[in-house]
């Protein structure tokens, strides 16, 4: 009897601590560690932060101790938004974590560390680097791209495991057989977190890759426009702006990545070049030395040098530069080109410009570039290469790509010189249209006064001549548009106001204009004179003074200053035919 109470006793009291240690069963109190991705306005992450290595579900803390669970969700939020200022936030996040460095947060912490890695180099890694197992799916995908291959294994229901496999990009960039894989996983992944710049940026790199600059374009902006903390998709956005003629928003950008991270010599290159495509030749040249300074043996950096130094006339530093460059590349196609202009500009050598030109034509038959710098020279010689005219060359140039601005640039420039007006014309709306910038319109100006249509001249010019655009050229087309609607006395106001203190070449221009509404012909002959003593070299008033001793039949004299016109247009038909017609004259 005893014995069976002493039984009944125990089994009471293990009856009592079963009760006591056993966990709720309710199934809403587990956490599935999913990392499911979102939609556009939130994303759909489960509470969690990163899978464990087996996926166990965690129990959910005691009803009040929110923290955790909330944070979890916020953690992995800001790592699948992919930029370094997210992954940043992340990383704040768990360090703020009450619940110390949990398994779930030291896989966090290794995937931010192999993001910023990986991704954003210019960025550094300032917390220690956890250990985590190597059955975490995560880790193996990025571990997998570290070697260099794509993992088609990943499992594809969440964001990340259709994104990680990607890094591939950055890591392997020749590796191009999952490009179609990838694309597909990557809209996936832009569906489900439409905040994300890992989509957009990851995209824009295979777009690239496989030449397709347009939706590369795309892509990158939306991925800079989403958190222009994501850099390289800015890098690359910003160039994409570069290689379209938008110098002035590129430098903007260059300028504000560089001042974000000075130490980064791959944006003061950009940087360069985003003036340099805008020919402030200035500003491009302080980037460019700042970029040798630190790289002395950058070989394109000392030709992009050397052209500035040509396009200021400081021949012979660009000489000296050149035959440096020469020492170890004598057919770089920009030094075949800038060897043409330096041996028609400065040796004054049509046959040595020639012979480089021809050499780079056959090295580069297809190239645009070259084609296109070919049609330059060859306008301003007048000779012609491989038995190719300049506009030959510019309609080779069109005919692959009819948007392209600079050969437009140089047909509109060629009409106006051959004095095809109606061409001009709608050549140069046509270029307005793609780049309205203010050399584009001042040639349109040209266009239109040479058609005869001043009133449209008249408005280009004055927006321009309002506005900071106040050339040399641009104020001398505004007067000659303001005296061809007869408003002499707008165009006498200017040349009061701008003689004063105008260099040589202006006020040769303004002393010519001013000629046009002098009847008196003595008078203005003397004022023509003015105009060719501040800049012999002014067209028109050589021009002027050739129809003012043709008008009067001294055909000698006409010659000698429509000789000195054609010497500056050696390109301008118009002007070969009047000579041609003086040569009669005299042989008479």
């Amino acid at each position: 009897m005893e014995k069976r109470k002493y039984y009944a006793l125990i089994i009471f009291l293990l009856f009592l601590y079963g009760c006591a240690s056993a966990p709720p069963t309710r199934i809403s109190d587990e956490i599935v560690l999913s990392g499911m991705g979102g939609t556009s306005d939130s994303p759909d992450v489960r509470e969690n932060a990163l899978p464990s290595a087996g996926g166990t579900p965690l129990a959910q803390p005691p009803r009040g101790d929110g923290k955790k669970k909330s944070l979890e969700g916020t953690v992995l939020t800001l790592l699948q938004l992919g930029s370094p200022e997210s992954i940043h936030r992340a990383v704040e996040r768990i360090n703020e974590d009450s619940q110390g460095m949990t398994d779930q947060n030291r896989i966090a912490l290794a995937i931010a560390g192999e993001m910023v890695r990986i991704l954003y180099p210019f960025e550094s890694v300032t917390w220690p680097m956890p250990s985590v197992p190597d059955t975490d799916p995560y880790i193996n995908i990025i571990k997998t791209a570290r070697m260099g291959a794509y993992d088609y294994t990943a499992d594809s229901a969440d964001f990340f495991s259709l994104v990680l496999p990607s890094f591939v990009l950055l890591t392997s960039p020749s590796e191009q057989a999952f490009y179609k894989d990838a694309e597909k996983s990557l809209l996936r992944a832009a569906e489900l977190n439409r905040k994300s710049v890992l989509p957009h940026w990851f995209l824009g790199l295979i777009a690239e890759r496989k030449n397709d600059l347009r939706s590369a374009d795309r892509y990158y902006q939306k991925a800079w426009e989403l958190d222009d903390s994501c850099y390289p998709a800015g890098i690359a956005y910003t160039r994409s702006l570069v290689r379209r003629g938008q110098g002035e928003l590129a430098l903007e950008n260059a300028q504000m990545l560089s001042a974000r991270y000075p130490n980064a010599i791959e944006l003061v290159r950009l940087c360069a070049d985003a003036a340099f495509s805008m020919q402030n030749w200035d500003v491009a040249d302080a980037y460019i030395l700042e970029v040798l300074k630190a790289d002395p043996r950058n070989t394109d950096y000392l030709l992009l040098r050397a052209r500035i130094l040509v396009e200021r006339r400081d021949y012979l530093k660009a000489n000296s530069l050149l035959d440096a460059f020469a020492t170890t590349n004598r057919t770089n196609k920009n030094y075949l080109m800038l060897r043409a202009r330096v041996a028609r500009e400065w040796n004054r050598n049509p046959a040595a410009a020639t012979a480089f030109l021809q050499e780079a034509v056959r090295l580069y038959p297809e190239d645009q570039e070259v084609l296109l710098s070919t049609a330059s020279i060859s306008y301003q010689t007048g000779v012609s290469i491989n038995n190719r005219s300049a506009r030959d060359f510019v309609s080779m140039v069109l005919a692959r790509d009819s948007e392209n601005r600079n050969a437009l640039t140089l047909l509109l420039s060629d009409y106006i010189g051959s004095g095809e007006w109606s061409n001009a014309v709608n050549t140069g709306e046509r270029l307005v249209s793609l780049n309205p910038s203010a050399s584009s319109r001042e040639l349109l100006v040209q266009a239109y006064l040479g058609a005869g249509e001043p009133k449209k001249a008249v408005s280009i010019a004055r927006s321009l001549y309002e506005s900071s655009s106040r050339t040399d050229s641009l104020t001398g087309l505004y007067i000659q548009a303001l005296i061809d609607i007869a408003d002499t006395a707008a165009a006498r106001t200017i040349i009061a106001e701008r003689k004063p203190n105008a260099s040589s070449s202006l006020k040769s221009v303004l002393f010519f204009h001013e000629s046009r509404m002098i009847t008196n012909p003595e008078q203005r002959l003397s004022v023509l004179r003015s105009s060719l003593l501040a800049d012999p070299r002014n067209g028109n008033a050589l021009f002027a003074m050739y129809q003012w001793y043709f008008d009067r039949d001294d055909y000698r004299k006409a010659q000698y200053y429509l000789k000195q016109v054609i010497a500056l247009e050696p390109m301008n038909h118009r002007y070969v035919e009047l000579l041609e017609n003086l040569d009669v004259l005299l042989a008479r």
